[in-house]
């Protein structure tokens, strides 16, 4: 099996890709980046906009968990900008402003999913998995 870039060999053996945690807040992003290494994916962490958009292109992930509100750009100025440059990967944004308008737009600019804080384990382990499944070709 060809491993794509940003896949290390445990990973791919396991079936399971590579996710992005970008997010500003020290705490989150280490239980965020612990429970997705728990569920088998490989990790790999940014604390603001600026390094998001660096290890996105570098890495290229399956997943971007991408949170909204972060120092130097925030996670819709990431959104709009990788999103024509990695159309295969997914993008789940998180934030701890529940405004419908803000996910529409989310939605609408290329996200996969929109997440409030705190964010409900179950759901983003549910969300990853489907999402890194459709990405996945069917072998018949």
């Amino acid at each position: 099996m060809a491993l794509r870039p940003g896949m290390n060999g445990e990973g791919a053996a396991r079936g399971r890709g590579l996710v992005l945690v970008a997010e500003d807040d020290v705490k989150m992003r280490a239980v965020l980046s612990r429970f997705l290494s728990l569920q088998g994916y490989e990790v790999i962490e940014a604390a603001d906009g600026r390094e998001a958009i660096s290890l996105a292109r570098e890495r290229a992930p399956d997943i971007v968990l991408l949170d909204i509100a972060m120092p130097g750009k925030n996670g819709l100025e990431v959104l709009k900008e990788l999103v024509p440059e990695m159309p295969a990967t997914g993008f789940i944004m998180v934030t701890g402003n529940e405004d419908e308008e803000l996910a529409r737009s989310c939605l609408q600019l290329g996200a996969f999913d929109y997440m409030p804080k705190p964010v409900d384990m179950d759901v983003l382990a549910r969300t990853v998995k489907s999402r890194h499944l459709a990405q996945k070709p069917l072998v018949f």
